[in-house]
């Protein structure tokens, strides 16, 4: 191999041009320079060795400390492949992992008895410690046989190429297990550290997950493979990074959507914040909204920007930080190549919807342990994303959705982003997600999770008839749950698939009858067959809202013309969003026209 294609040399020949620039740094610590992690990588690589490992054996890492894991990261693949995993894990997720890896040892926590420990015994794999040294640099590090199995005997199974293999968030399903290439983090780190500008004298603060591509790829060896250093703060810690930004120890973050948002609210209610040098924030791990990137570029002082990344694609589209940005967009595809295809499996073109398709050097080489996957994921050499987007007429993407999580409402397809965003819009909400639910008519109807903002008036019928003015009838929410947070991933993603089970949803049983039926008058039961007649549903209770049960404008059109049929009482459709709602609501209305007190 050479440098442009193994990052261990490429570190080499960074060592060699900056010897004494810092490359790690850490709180309390002093840095670890580019010569030093050089020096301790090959001192780790000689015990590695020694102990009967080669590139392609995978050594498991689950020791918890964020500056270590960093310097692991950078250090285990001159000689093997690291697979950092969440130290947070529980035994059962660890161990289903580590059978699906197979690593020849794990490295734990050196105090306690930690679930790694006790994974590794129950599933035979040897265990090493990383015990600190006396010289004090960030992350520095002596790997520590504590544990000798009869993992070490175990033949490499994966391939000498791969740097680290990691997992996914899980945001669609299952973690799946993904490789990442010597020559995929290069690309990565090359390709998108040109589109942000980076080179010596940047320093990342690192406060994303280790254990995730977002903290290995972006976060970690965009910065270092470009020369410049990585400072490892707290995980989502928002006060060590406005502290490290103030005191000049960061020039830019790679920093999740939810912490930002966390960041900005604590600006705008006046924390102390002192810019430093800080150069840009990159928002990761989700998206915020443009209006949010807007206040917290004033909070800031420096451009936010965004793009599109994942475990499988790395970084396929990114905004640059010194070019003018679009609202909206997650920039232009980066040394990758992005294609569209619509539903006929034609490339579609500008302003057209289409499922993103993505090929080039950072594309990983395919999942683990699952063809059937990989089957399903690849099209003649090109990678689905499962996003759904749109090219504009300058080239920039511009994100609609995904595929799984499109809502089929009557046949018309609706992304969920779109009712994010309004209801985000709402000044009383701080956070919001819909979701598709079950429709015995349309089957699917829209419905939203929100968390409201601490202290605002919660007025469900005011938000649903001002989403009703800004998306359309036809396509706001017919229901909206109040829950106190969302569900998300160690990632912070969004798990959109949990929110039914979130907040609570049971699924219509039937049409079973309410005991009180039977106390319905004439008129009120002869209204609602007509109802049921126009929804195509088998009853509807007399206080059911004409807008949950998949009422729209045209069904509203018909169900009033029905009634003036049959009753000889005119009705306008807009009645059935507010004084003729229910069916209880119109048997009044009704009653009101035939006394002509209307």
């Amino acid at each position: 191999m050479n440098d442009e294609i193994d990052l261990t040399l490429h570190l080499q020949t960074l060592a060699r041009r900056q010897p004494s620039a810092p490359a790690l740094l850490a709180p309390g610590g002093k840095p670890m320079t580019f010569g030093s992690l050089v020096v301790r990588t090959e001192r780790i690589a000689a015990r590695l060795r020694q102990w009967g490992f080669e590139r392609g054996d995978v050594v498991a890492w689950v020791n918890g400390d964020r500056a270590q894991t960093a310097a692991a990261l950078a250090m285990l693949p001159a000689s093997a492949t690291i697979s950092p995993l969440s130290p947070s894990s529980t035994i059962s997720t660890l161990s289903a992992a580590l059978r699906r890896i197979g690593p020849k040892a794990i490295v734990v926590p050196s105090k306690g008895d930690s679930v790694a420990a006790r994974a590794a015994s129950l599933l035979d794999i040897a265990v090493m410690t990383a015990e600190g040294d006396d010289a004090g640099e960030a992350g520095a590090f002596d790997l520590v046989l504590a544990a000798p199995r009869g993992s070490l005997d175990r033949r490499s199974r994966h391939s000498p190429a791969w740097a680290c293999i990691g997992t996914t968030s899980g945001a669609t399903g299952s973690p799946k297990i993904v490789s990442h290439g010597h020559r995929q983090v290069l690309q990565t780190a090359h390709s998108v550290g040109e589109r942000l500008g980076l080179g010596p004298g940047d320093i990342s603060g690192h406060v994303m997950p280790l254990h995730l591509a977002g903290g290995i790829r972006n976060a970690l060896f965009q910065s270092l493979l470009c020369g410049g250093a990585v400072n490892c703060l707290p995980e989502a810690g928002v006060d060590a990074l406005i502290r490290a930004i103030a005191a000049g120890e960061v020039t830019y973050a790679s920093a999740a959507f939810t912490m930002l948002r966390e960041m900005l609210a604590r600006l705008e209610e006046g924390a102390r914040y002192d810019r430093g040098r800080l150069r840009f924030m990159r928002v990761a791990s989700g998206r915020m909204e443009p209006g949010e990137m807007d206040r917290l570029e004033r909070a800031l002082g420096v451009p936010v920007v965004t793009g599109l990344a994942s475990s499988e694609t790395g970084t396929a589209a990114q905004q640059a930080p010194d070019a003018p940005r679009k609202r909206g967009s997650v920039g232009r595809p980066v040394a990758s190549e992005v294609r569209l295809v619509g539903a006929e499996g034609r490339d579609v073109g500008a302003g057209e919807v289409g499922e993103i398709h993505v090929r080039g050097p950072q594309l990983f080489d395919g999942y683990i342990d699952d063809d059937e996957l990989n089957a399903r994921s690849f099209v003649d050499g090109w990678f689905r994303m499962g996003d759904l987007a749109r090219f504009d007429g300058d080239g920039e993407l511009h994100l609609v959705g995904r595929v799984k999580e499109v809502i089929n409402r009557g046949g018309d397809k609706i992304a969920p982003l779109e009712i994010d965003e309004a209801l985000k819009r709402l000044p009383e909400v701080l956070d919001a997600a819909a979701f598709g639910v079950p429709h015995a008519r349309l089957g699917e109807e829209v419905v939203a999770a929100v968390v409201m903002r601490d202290g605002a008036a919660c007025d469900p019928e005011a938000m649903l008839t001002a989403l009703r003015a800004s998306l359309g009838a036809s396509r706001a929410p017919r229901r909206l749950w109040f829950v106190e947070r969302l569900p998300r991933t160690d990632a912070g993603k969004l798990a959109r698939s949990q929110l039914p089970t979130h907040v609570g949803f049971v699924p219509d049983e039937g049409p079973a009858q309410p005991a009180d039926d039977d106390r319905r008058s004439p008129f009120e039961r002869a209204l609602a067959a007509l109802w049921c007649d126009a929804l195509g549903v088998p009853r509807v209770d007399a206080d059911a809202r004409f807008a949950d049960l998949g009422g729209d404008e045209a069904i509203a059109s018909a169900l009033v013309a029905r009634v003036d049929a049959a009753f000889g009482v005119a009705l306008a459709p807009h009645a059935l969003r507010d004084e003729a709602s229910t069916v209880a609501k119109m048997v009044r209305a009704i009653e009101e026209r035939r006394a002509g007190r209307v």
